[in-house]
């Protein structure tokens, strides 16, 4: 006998917010260009599209997941790196925060 994964449902969640930092990533670029940090300008909209990149695999696993809820282990799994990436995406756009805010590049 199999042991049975747990479905915990994150991906319901992951989905929708990532989407929305992918959003939020693409709205910051746009004021860092027209503001015109004069340091790291370029720098910062690099690590930012960087970061709206992995919210996009983030947001794409939690579809995936959602989609093949049907086949456990591909859920849980899918699940899983979704919410890898998303913290991921959450840990580089406070970077980016504290690098715009103290113009540290």
């Amino acid at each position: 006998m199999q042991p049975r994964i747990i479905k915990s449902g994150m991906s319901q969640h992951i989905l929708p917010n990532s989407s929305m930092m992918i959003g939020v990533c693409m709205t910051v670029i746009s004021i860092v260009k027209l503001v015109g940090i004069q340091k790291g300008q370029h720098r910062i909209a690099e690590l930012l599209s960087f970061d709206s990149l992995i919210f996009m695999v983030s947001a794409s696993l939690s579809y995936f997941s959602i989609r093949n809820e049907s086949m456990e282990l591909t859920f849980a799994v899918m699940e899983k790196f979704a919410d890898i990436a998303f913290m991921l995406g959450l840990a580089i756009m406070t970077v980016a925060g504290f690098l715009i805010t103290y113009e540290i590049i």
